[in-house]
């Protein structure tokens, strides 16, 4: 979530105050969580690369969307809180939380209740730091039949089709 920048984008473009839909924002507003950090991660400085999370506000970031009633802001540790939401059936899943445990655990949790067309975004599928996020969700994708569609800017993209199978292309 950060300061909500990226989801103010999707809800101004999308009319979202409009829609009979539900749009939650998950984040520590604390920072990385170590627990939740691979060994790998740990080495690589994960903790003080993204220090700049470590002092986000919850109470800045419910005065930002509390014109929109449809938007629940939930403080929280993925994937401690997901089971707490409710939630039964999702259209749109990003995931950007800059390491592997947790991404994949909510990824886990959503992908039954992804509906047809379901898009998951993953934020830091490409960038070399994030290569143990790649490989988590190329194995994660390659279990239920699909794959990932790496994006010029870094990210990947999931798509979940209808009945008749899951399909998505990968990038050459």
């Amino acid at each position: 979530v950060n300061r909500g920048g990226f989801a103010s984008a999707i809800l101004d473009y999308t009319g979202f105050e409009h829609l009979n839909k539900r749009f939650y924002l998950i984040d520590t507003f604390s920072g990385l969580v170590r627990d939740y950090l691979s060994k790998e991660e740990v080495k690589k400085g994960f903790l003080q690369t993204y220090s700049y999370y470590n002092d986000n506000s919850v109470e800045t970031v419910r005065e930002t969307f509390a014109p929109f009633q449809n938007v629940t802001v939930v403080q929280g540790t993925v994937p401690d809180v997901l089971s707490t939401l409710g939630v039964r059936q999702v259209a749109f899943l990003s995931l950007d939380m800059n390491c592997t445990i947790p991404e994949i655990s909510a990824a886990e949790h959503f992908w039954e209740r992804m509906s047809p067309s379901g898009i998951i975004l993953l934020d830091d599928y490409g960038p070399t730091p994030h290569c143990e996020q790649q490989k988590a969700f190329d194995h994660f994708a390659r279990e239920r039949g699909v794959r990932v569609l790496a994006l010029p800017t870094g990210q990947g993209l999931i798509l979940k089709t209808g009945a008749g199978g899951n399909i998505i292309s990968r990038a050459a």
